[in-house]
C-alpha cells in the first residue's frame, strides 16, 4: 500500500525515493539549515512533505546543475528555500502522462559461449595491453592519449 502525499516518510524512504543513500541525507542535515527533519525521542528521523521536497530540490543543485554545497546553500539562501522546494516537488511529480511507454523487456535467447573472443574484444584487448606499457611520463603519451581516450569510450559503451 503506497502512503499519502502528506505522510511523514523515514530517511530510507527518502533516500530511495530521491536516489540518494541514507548517509548523505544525514551529511546534508548537517550542511543545510533549511533540512531539518523532524526526529523522535529514540533518535528515528521523519522526513514531512516539505523536507522531502527539498532534499529532492538539494540533489537536483548538486547534481544536475552541477553546484558545491556552498552555491547550494546561497541558491537556498535567496527565497528561504521556495524556489529549491519547488524544484523539489518537480522531480517527485510522477512522469506526465505524455511520457513514451517504457520499453518492453527484450527476450534474451540462450546463447553457447563461441569458441573464439569476438574480433572486437581481441582488438580491445590488445589495445589496452600496448596502453599499458605507455606512462604519462613517457614521451610517446602526446601520441598515445587519444587512443586513450578512444580506449575509455569503448569500454563504457560495453557497460
Amino acid at each position: 500500500m503506497a502512503k499519502g502525499a502528506e505522510a511523514f516518510r523515514s530517511i530510507g524512504e527518502v533516500a530511495a525515493l530521491i536516489g540518494v543513500a541514507p548517509h548523505v541525507l544525514r551529511y546534508w542535515e548537517t550542511q543545510f539549515s533549511a533540512l531539518k527533519p523532524m526526529k523522535r525521542p529514540d533518535g528515528r528521523r521523519y522526513y514531512r512533505p516539505a523536507d522531502v521536497e527539498m532534499a529532492a530540490g538539494i540533489c537536483a543543485l548538486l547534481r544536475d546543475d552541477g553546484l558545491t554545497i556552498r552555491g547550494a546553500i546561497r541558491q537556498i539562501a535567496t527565497d528561504r528555500g521556495q524556489s529549491v522546494r519547488r524544484r523539489g516537488a518537480q522531480q517527485l511529480s510522477p512522469q506526465s502522462d505524455t511520457a513514451p511507454p517504457a520499453p518492453a523487456p527484450a527476450r534474451i535467447a540462450p546463447v553457447s559461449p563461441p569458441s573464439q573472443p569476438p574480433v572486437w574484444l581481441a582488438r580491445l584487448s590488445d589495445m589496452a595491453r600496448h596502453l599499458q606499457q605507455i606512462s604519462p611520463a613517457d614521451r610517446r603519451w602526446p601520441r598515445a592519449k587519444p587512443a586513450v581516450m578512444r580506449l575509455a569510450q569503448a569500454m563504457l559503451s560495453l557497460s
